[in-house]
């Protein structure tokens, strides 16, 4: 399946008002995943834009140094990626904590770049996208079209660049995994 780059969203439906935003429950933390990983797909493109502005703008200030950052973080993430899928008790830990995982990352980046270089470059060059990402995916209430865009590509109908790098990590809709294997067992 081809990949797809989705539609920029309208401003004012990414910063609607305060109406549309509202904290997530911290009890129900599935409810909260859930949330997120909707968001993530449904606003993909407007989170790349305010990311490729974040980043343009320190790595105007401080270039070599925002490519280093990028890189480490990069190769960190593909390293964990690939030894969670060849361990079991990695790859369960992703499962059931993705904000460990996320965390774990992060905190492999941080000291591998301050061994490297310029910590500030990574703190305001790389963490503060992913930040600013994961608190609007957190308190953005989702609507109709979000959740129908969501079930299209968690069964397969889309392929987004949001989508690959959330099944690499493992998060999906529970919904969505339920839907998709009921449709293969139909298939058969």
């Amino acid at each position: 399946m081809e990949v797809q780059v989705a539609p920029l969203r309208a401003w004012d439906d990414f910063f609607p008002g305060s109406d549309r935003f509202a904290r997530p429950d911290f009890k129900d933390i599935s409810k909260w995943n859930n949330r997120v990983v909707s968001n993530l797909l449904y606003y993909q493109t407007n989170y790349l834009m305010v990311a490729a502005t974040v980043v343009s703008i320190v790595g105007f200030l401080s270039p070599l140094n925002m490519l280093i950052g990028g890189t480490v973080v990069v190769l960190v993430f593909m390293g964990f990626v690939w030894v969670s899928h060849n361990k079991d008790i990695l790859r369960k830990l992703k499962k059931q904590y993705p904000s460990t995982f996320v965390v774990a990352i992060m905190l492999s980046s941080y000291f591998l770049i301050s061994y490297l270089g310029d910590v500030m470059v990574f703190m305001f060059g790389i963490t503060l996208p992913l930040l600013l990402m994961f608190v609007h995916a957190s308190l953005r209430l989702r609507n109709i079209k979000n959740k129908l865009e969501n079930k299209m590509e968690g069964i397969g109908l889309k392929k987004t660049p949001m989508g690959i790098i959330l099944d690499a990590l493992e998060q999906q809709e529970e919904s969505i995994n339920k839907l998709a294997d009921y449709i293969s067992k139909v298939k058969e």
